[in-house]
């Protein structure tokens, strides 16, 4: 008759090393979301404040000056720090006016790295 032989230290599951890993990997994820996040629900907002600028039809669409201060009280209302007057370009031809928004944004990621985006939006405003 045979013994049977029962292995004694099989490994059920992730070694200490391996959890630590994992968990780092994870925690990386996390970090990186929480700092890519804001940027990209600041262009969504910029992108509904540029909507909006499109349609209101109080906005003379001659006057850059107009333009900017109606643009400039949505971002302070949707709290977008990142856009300043030199980002906007406002070109007018043939009674339309396109309104460019380019910008880049950066944020501290971890010690000296950072991380950082560019970002264009463009409407038309066609009165």
């Amino acid at each position: 008759m045979k013994k049977q032989t029962i292995p004694g230290n099989r490994q059920k599951g992730l070694s200490t090393v391996g959890i630590i890993a994992v968990v780092g990997i994870f925690g990386l994820l996390v970090v990186s979301f929480l700092k890519i996040f804001p940027m990209y629900y600041d262009n969504i907002k910029l992108k509904s404040a540029l909507e909006a600028l499109q349609h209101d039809s109080k906005v003379d669409p001659k006057s850059k000056r107009a333009i900017w201060e109606s643009l400039s009280k949505r971002l302070y209302v949707n709290e977008v720090r990142s856009v300043a007057i030199n980002d906007v370009t406002m070109k007018r031809k043939n009674g339309q006016t396109t309104v460019t928004v380019t910008y880049e944004t950066r944020d501290d990621f971890i010690g000296n790295l950072f991380i950082g985006a560019a970002f264009s939006e463009s409407i038309v405003i066609d009165r």
